[in-house]
């Protein structure tokens, strides 16, 4: 049973001890489900903009482009869930930290884990909650306004893969309750301004600490993709991990985590069939003994050479030709 199964049965439970009747779930409205969520939430806390000085300030120069509606946090609880089959009017950005939780689009689920975070568009049908083994605390910031979907967009290109997991936990609080702090003064159009560039402040960071990943990440990959060429130009060789991480720029054992990730084997193994592989070649295409065949690809014992083709290739190298 998937997350979201058993956090709709542990909420079910919730509301009927609530003394509140239905037959399923999808029958009560979102609005009932949180009033009766309220409360359930330890150090929960929550600020928002009413809709009447929403619809105002969004008419006003600067909050325009970008208004925080409401912003909170909540401590951990297995009944959290919100489900908004029509989505939402506003851009929603969630971030976990601590705990586990679920969010569903589309009738996809992802998990979402401790600094792990998603940021909704507007109007795109979705469901989120607590796992109730390990419920999740989290911060949650609505906003709208004519550059909302332009964050969105950078933040979370592409929605069939919308959790990012965000580095420097510190920073990610430290941005958010500033915002919190702006939005619980009174809401005047000087206030709002400030709320507004500490949302874009933190809407900025986030998108920058994803492209400077996705760096990483891509030229962790072009290293690795680089020591796979090398190893295909120096079949004959013998190459240890030592070398091959060397040449990626990596310790041994990071090199050894990421080239697993990437080609699903270890770096020696994946070398020796690349070897193996060439053998096969050799063996169809050439009349090279057996043995002539190991020492050019770097094995001069011809048993071990003899063991290793069999190993790889289900069959003796002598079977094969």
């Amino acid at each position: 049973m998937n997350m979201q199964s058993r956090c709709k049965i542990e909420v079910s439970g919730f509301l009927k001890n609530a003394g509140i009747a239905f037959s399923d779930l999808s029958e009560i409205p979102l609005r009932q489900i949180r009033h009766t969520q309220r409360g359930a939430f330890p150090d929960m806390r929550m600020v928002h903009l009413s809709a009447t000085l929403r619809d105002r300030f969004l008419g006003e120069p600067v909050l325009a482009d970008l208004l925080c509606t409401r912003v909170g946090f909540q401590g951990p609880s297995p009944a959290h869930y919100i489900p908004r089959p029509t989505g939402s009017y506003d851009y929603i950005l969630i971030y976990c930290t601590d705990g586990r939780g679920w969010l569903e689009i589309g009738g996809r689920e992802w998990r979402v884990e401790k600094q792990g975070a998603f940021l909704i568009p507007r109007h795109v049908p979705h469901s989120y909650g607590a796992d109730p083994d390990r419920p999740w605390s989290n911060y949650w910031v609505h906003f709208q306004g004519r550059q909302g979907g332009a964050f969105t967009e950078m933040i979370m290109p592409d929605i069939s893969n919308p959790v990012i997991h965000l580095h420097r936990h510190e920073e990610t609080v430290s941005l958010i309750e500033q915002l919190y702090q702006y939005m619980s003064q009174v809401h005047t159009y000087s206030t709002l301004v400030a709320a507004t560039g500490a949302l874009s402040q933190l809407l900025g960071v986030i998108q920058m600490r994803m492209r400077s990943s996705e760096q990483r990440n891509r030229t962790a990959d072009e290293n690795i993709d680089r020591t796979v060429e090398f190893m295909q130009r120096n079949l004959g060789r013998k190459l240890t991990l030592k070398d091959l991480a060397t040449l990626a720029g990596m310790s041994p054992n990071h090199y050894g985590v990421l080239f697993g990730k990437r080609y699903y084997s270890t770096p020696i193994d994946y070398f020796n069939r690349m070897k193996i592989q060439r053998a096969c070649e050799l063996l169809t295409t050439t009349d090279m003994r057996i043995g002539e065949v190991g020492e050019q690809l770097g094995f001069p014992d011809p048993y071990y050479f003899s063991r290793l083709f069999k190993k790889v290739m289900g069959i003796a190298p002598r079977d094969y030709r």
